[in-house]
């Protein structure tokens, strides 16, 4: 059992310099991540929730707290709760990412462990995986919790929706690694979708086909052509060069989980959702 004593001082932060960038000792500092670093903001990862945006009231951080305990005890997952008013990064992605590792979250070597985002300057709630946390969320998993999530954000019920995202990823976790079921669940999903998009698309084609009766029908191509109108002209082009542009594609883990490094090179999972 891991024993975390609760502090409800969740803004409070420490000062990163050049001199002491407060972060793991296993993180390379480079020229490229220096600024992801310093823009990042030093908290104490004891605490758990950081409401930068002032979403909760202390009671509701309270309550929020004892439940993020327990999954955490439950499940051997590090979890931490961030909102914020304004994203100094260049995506919600980004931010979610170098606050979970430029602050120490996560257990063991691989830092297991997930971080969710509220982004109020975006609009856009991201969840964040790690270590073992990768394989445990798939994007199906993801999705479908982003998915149940983001109605209680677009209505302002933020406390709310925070509690049922703790709710679906523990009984996701309760149930064990994804496997057939999520499959299956998968396949169902896209099935629907499939057969909702060929109604669509017979309505459309009765609809077409019974305009097209009230139009007369010509019974020659005479009728169609008219001769005046009708030019030839030969045109060649010739091939001059051939251009290939590559795009970067998401490694995905035999999981289904598609995996991303960020800017401190550690490997993450997960997803985001507009509200």
């Amino acid at each position: 059992m891991i024993n975390i004593t609760p502090v409800f001082a969740s803004t409070n932060t420490k000062e990163r310099t050049e001199e002491n960038y407060l972060i793991s000792s296993d993180i390379k500092i480079t020229e490229s991540n220096k600024n992801n670093i310093l823009s990042t903001p030093a908290i104490d990862e004891k605490e758990k929730i950081y409401d930068f945006a002032d979403l909760f009231t202390e009671e509701e951080e309270q309550k929020l707290y004892q439940k993020i305990s327990q999954y955490i005890d439950s499940y051997q997952l590090d979890l931490a709760l961030v909102t914020i008013s304004q994203n100094n990064k260049s995506s919600p992605r980004e931010y979610a990412d170098d606050f979970y590792d430029y602050n120490n979250f996560g257990f063991n070597n691989t830092k297991d462990g997930l971080l969710f985002l509220i982004d109020m300057d975006n609009r856009e709630i991201y969840m964040t995986t790690t270590g073992a946390a990768i394989n445990m969320y798939n994007d199906y998993r993801i999705n479908k919790a982003l998915e149940q999530v983001y109605q209680y954000m677009t209505n302002q019920n933020y406390y709310q929706g925070v509690l049922q995202y703790i709710q679906i990823i523990g009984d996701y976790a309760k149930s064990g690694l994804p496997g057939k079921q999520d499959q299956k669940n998968l396949t169902t999903t896209i099935c629907y979708s499939i057969i909702i998009s060929l109604i669509i698309t017979i309505i459309i084609m009765v609809i077409l086909i019974n305009k097209n009766k009230l139009v007369r029908k010509k019974t020659t191509a005479r009728e169609y052509l008219n001769k005046d109108s009708v030019s030839m002209k030969n045109i060649g082009e010739i091939l001059v060069s051939t251009n290939t542009v590559r795009h970067a594609i998401n490694h995905s883990s035999s999981s289904g989980s598609s995996t991303h490094s960020g800017s401190s090179g550690r490997s993450h999972g997960g997803g985001g959702h507009r509200f």
